[in-house]
């Protein structure tokens, strides 16, 4: 689980102890909803998909992954595809956590997205 987490969940070694801290949070909805672990989904969302409904989404989208990301590439060009109008970001050094891998990107990306939609807007 551990290599996995490191691989594909976040890459910042050490894990910042925000990060551990909520980890250590988890436990009763995680199980709940997912299971014991990434490879044990048993959990009310296992078979929880909304593909479908993906273009009933008309207000704008901002879409951020990592190339590492648990959420591969493969699964947010689906929602990509699936939400009209929507933007899809991928951060090349970050893997599910992009906000604490590469912050300053991250938070510039969501920022330039809202001025965009602000000034549609006006």
């Amino acid at each position: 689980m551990n290599v996995f987490y490191a691989r594909h969940v976040c890459r910042v070694t050490p894990m910042p102890e925000f990060v551990q801290r909520a980890f250590d949070q988890l436990g009763y909805v995680y199980n709940y909803m997912n299971g014991p672990s990434e490879f044990h989904v048993v959990g009310v969302i296992k078979d929880w998909d909304c593909t479908n409904r993906l273009s009933e989404i008309r207000v704008p989208t901002l879409i951020i992954s990592g190339l590492y990301d648990e959420s591969t590439p493969v699964i947010n060009e689906v929602l990509h595809r699936g939400i009209a109008g929507s933007e899809w970001v991928l951060l090349q050094n970050s893997s599910h956590l992009a906000h604490v891998e590469e912050p300053e990107l991250y938070m510039q990306t969501v920022q330039a997205f809202l001025r965009r939609v602000e000034s549609a807007l006006q």
